[in-house]
């Protein structure tokens, strides 16, 4: 018979707990989900103090040497180390990567490794901030150990001191995707309403849907703008919209967005609105010859857009919109096209965006994130 992979994760820490130098919570290996040769762990740390020397937020092995995985501080600004073992070193990873963690913030933090990818990513506040890849892949690999997880103090190792929260062990590597979605989880998310300023990335590229005030060629008093995919960091005079309802119906500011319901978008620099029209007078993308997607000062029925969660393309999605969620818009007056972009790229380097499919495809899906 074929033996299948069963995806398994714990939340070992879910509610916020204070931790000291000396303080340390333990799991047992047989108590944590079965890992073969790849694993994640996810968690939300806020720290009160810098240490004047390493720290340890968690580490798993019955000895010091045995650290996969393992994560640490650096002395004095709190920096993280992420390290496991190999068959060829005992500490593989980085001595030191991003900046230091700010005293007294909660931060999102994300270690994932894989042996058969031959790689260890690290996230922080759902951000990729880096990734140790391993050279010689044929010979070298990671070695997986059955001793307990320490959480906090381990062997001759400090622990941190501050809280923590939201600890997770993934029995699989998590995307970059998933990461996101874990950073907004249930505890962390807000209701978009009507009148919040959002932005939509494009979740396949991570890119902020954007413009850059370049006009479609349709005649010398065309008011359409080219919208785009722009930056994997979020510009705020350009990525920034403003949730409306749908043209010709009232929605009163403050009101819950519900799902399954169409709703409008206004962009916040320009004022014009998120639009789309059918394909006639060859009024497609420059390149993929694909339904533009553009802004129109002028308020219309284009501008209507039906939302549902990605993978929710029925009738049946219910609840209401939240930060964070993944989404798909579906144009209502060409047939519900599905808000699509790529990696195709225009000439400025912006990345084309146009409505293409069903919704089905990893191409349709955009995250929804609140402005503050």
């Amino acid at each position: 018979m074929p033996k299948f992979a069963v995806r398994e994760w714990a939340e070992l820490i879910s509610d916020p707990i204070s931790m000291g130098e000396q303080d340390k919570r333990i799991f047992e290996h047989a108590d944590l989900p079965s890992v073969n040769d790849k694993l994640s762990i996810t968690l939300r740390l806020k720290i009160n103090k810098h240490r004047s020397n390493w720290a340890t937020i968690f580490h798993k092995g019955a000895e010091s040497s045995d650290c996969t995985p393992s994560l640490w501080l650096t002395k004095n600004n709190s920096a993280l180390t992420p390290r496991f073992k190999g068959n060829w070193s005992n500490y593989v990873g980085f001595s030191e990567i991003g900046d230091g963690l700010i005293l007294d913030k909660w931060h999102h933090i994300a270690y994932t490794l894989s042996d058969l990818e031959k790689r260890l990513d690290i996230y922080v506040d759902g951000e990729w901030i880096g990734f140790y890849s391993i050279p010689i892949v044929k010979d070298q690999r990671v070695i997986f150990n059955d001793g307990p997880l320490h959480i906090g103090c381990a062997h001759n190792y400090y622990g941190f001191i501050g809280e923590i929260s939201n600890f997770r062990y993934f029995n699989w590597r998590l995307s970059a995707e998933e990461v996101k979605e874990d950073f907004f989880n249930e505890s962390q998310k807000k209701p978009i309403v009507c009148g919040s300023k959002i932005a939509l990335v494009h979740v396949s590229t991570r890119k902020y849907l954007s413009t850059k005030g370049v006009k479609y060629d349709f005649a010398p008093k065309n008011k359409h703008y080219m919208v785009i995919c722009s930056g994997q960091e979020i510009d705020l005079k350009n990525d920034v919209w403003t949730v409306i309802g749908a043209n010709g119906k009232s929605i009163n500011e403050g009101d819950l967005i519900s799902l399954n319901n169409i709703i409008g978008f206004r962009h916040q620099e320009t004022g014009c609105y998120l639009h789309s029209h059918n394909t006639s007078y060859e009024r497609v993308t420059p390149i993929s010859k694909l339904q533009q997607v553009t802004l129109c000062s002028d308020r219309c029925m284009d501008d209507n857009w039906l939302i549902r969660r990605y993978n929710s393309i029925t009738s049946y999605d219910t609840g209401h919109l939240m930060n964070g969620d993944i989404i798909c818009l579906f144009h209502i007056n060409t047939n519900k096209q599905a808000l699509y972009s790529h990696t195709v790229l225009l000439g400025d380097e912006s990345q084309e965006v146009s409505c293409y499919g069903d919704g089905s495809e990893n191409n349709n899906k955009w995250r929804i994130e609140l402005i503050n």
